[in-house]
């Protein structure tokens, strides 16, 4: 799953919509809306804005690891 769609999917569990979002991180919806559009890129800031907001971690591990947990 990549970035945008785990963000997508706890949107819903929290019941929030991507406005929503960009007001409780501090960007605007625009800029929320192509993120998860993949009309934009995603950042280390805007990541950590966004999972700080949803109560989410980023982890990184090899890539062995992450296909193991598949």
């Amino acid at each position: 799953m990549d970035f945008s769609s785990a963000v997508r999917h706890r949107l819903v569990d929290q019941r929030l919509n991507p406005s929503e979002l960009a007001r409780m991180s501090g960007h605007s919806p625009q800029y929320i809306h192509n993120l998860l559009n993949g009309n934009r890129r995603w950042n280390e800031d805007s990541m950590r804005k966004v999972c700080d907001t949803l109560g989410l971690e980023l982890k990184i591990v090899p890539k062995e690891e992450s296909e193991v947990c598949l």
